[in-house]
């Protein structure tokens, strides 16, 4: 049997597991790395299966990645309003930089004309009443 068909036929049989079967076997340290050299193969593979199996139709393609579907969620974080920094925690990043690298594309372009436009209205002299003008040195 080839590995490509071995493979397969673990990912099917993994398919099958229930929701709470599933579970006693997978289980996962939220506080970690997830490093696993088989989650393609053990939890990503079978995962994709059984939703479309349990869809009765392809909902998910087969074909789609882990990173893909990352890259999709990030998307959508971003499109909603989450900020850089709550986004690099949820994707398990150390450093916000990372996720900055890689997604800064998604981010709106802060072309800074609010900031302008209040450092402006600081240099204008001010005229009330109440305020006494100062000379400005030369």
């Amino acid at each position: 049997m080839t590995a490509a068909a071995t493979a397969h036929r673990q990912a099917t049989a993994l398919a099958k597991l229930s929701v709470d079967e599933a579970a006693a076997r997978l289980v996962l340290d939220w506080s970690g790395l997830l490093r696993h050299q088989s989650f393609y193969k053990s939890v990503f593979r079978p995962a994709v299966l059984r939703a479309n199996r349990l869809a009765g139709e392809t909902v998910i393609p087969t074909e789609i990645t882990f990173h893909s579907m990352r890259h999709t969620y990030a998307s959508l974080c971003v499109a909603a309003g989450i900020g850089a920094d709550k986004l690099s925690r949820r994707l398990g990043h150390a450093k916000i930089t990372t996720t900055l690298d890689i997604y800064t594309h998604l981010f709106p372009d802060d072309d800074a004309s609010d900031d302008m436009t209040a450092l402006e209205a600081m240099s204008r002299p001010i005229t009330a009443p109440n305020v006494v003008p100062m000379r400005r040195r030369s």
